[in-house]
């Protein structure tokens, strides 16, 4: 992560010679996951339990989070580079169906605490104008980025049993993403929204998960 920081700010630091503007903003996200990863054994269960493969999208639902930007305008082609939080807290009538699953015969589960996905991620994108009015903009975006995940286990008790789920192992991830969005100008500040595609290549699972934002938006000064 500290590398990938140190090469964006050496790219900013080369473009803003030529650059028309330098911004800074803030801007939120809330976004919908689309995790497919396999959780580790279960601590505390048989040990025939095994992995267990899951689609978290169908644990996890909305998320939150939010962000600081740097911006430098070079007319029709663009950088943004992002700095950003997301939290994802875990369904929990939603986890007592799976457990109830992979421990057949568990009719009385209590979600005690934990399952909570955390991510912090840095990303720098391009910004290609494709509507380059001089208030309105619509623009295509993509770009690269390394994200710090980490989450914490899911605890639950079976009757009198307490039963763990270690959810993602603390890793760095690539990420990549591809999306669009607008700028408003309003003065002095910009007003923006977008949607980006974001691919999070995880150890877990196939290797490959998708978190979809449902809307970015944001001010730039």
């Amino acid at each position: 992560m500290k590398h990938f920081i140190l090469c964006c700010t050496l790219l900013f630091a080369f473009s803003a010679t030529s650059a028309q503007s330098i911004g800074f903003g803030v801007h939120g996200n809330m976004i919908n996951s689309n995790l497919n990863a396999t959780l580790k054994q279960i601590v505390g269960a048989p040990p025939s339990t095994g992995t267990v493969e899951i689609a978290l999208e169908e644990i996890y639902g909305i998320g939150w989070g939010g962000g600081v930007h740097l911006d430098l305008d070079l007319g029709f082609l663009s950088f943004r580079l992002y700095g950003d939080y997301v939290t994802l807290a875990p369904d929990q009538e939603k986890f007592k169906s799976l457990i109830q699953q992979v421990l057949p015969g568990s009719t009385s589960v209590v979600y005690v605490d934990g399952g909570k996905v955390e991510m912090w991620s840095g990303n720098i994108n391009a910004k290609l104008n494709l509507l380059p009015l001089p208030i309105f903009k619509i623009y295509a975006t993509g770009g690269l980025g390394l994200a710090s995940v980490k989450s914490t286990p899911a605890n639950l008790k079976v009757g009198t049993t307490p039963v763990s789920f270690p959810i993602l192992a603390t890793q760095t991830a690539t990420t990549m993403n591809v999306g669009g969005g607008t700028d408003i100008s309003l003065g002095g500040l910009t007003l923006f929204a977008e949607i980006k595609f974001n691919w999070l290549f995880l150890k877990e699972g196939a290797g490959t998960s998708t978190m979809v934002p449902i809307a970015t938006a944001g001010l730039t000064f």
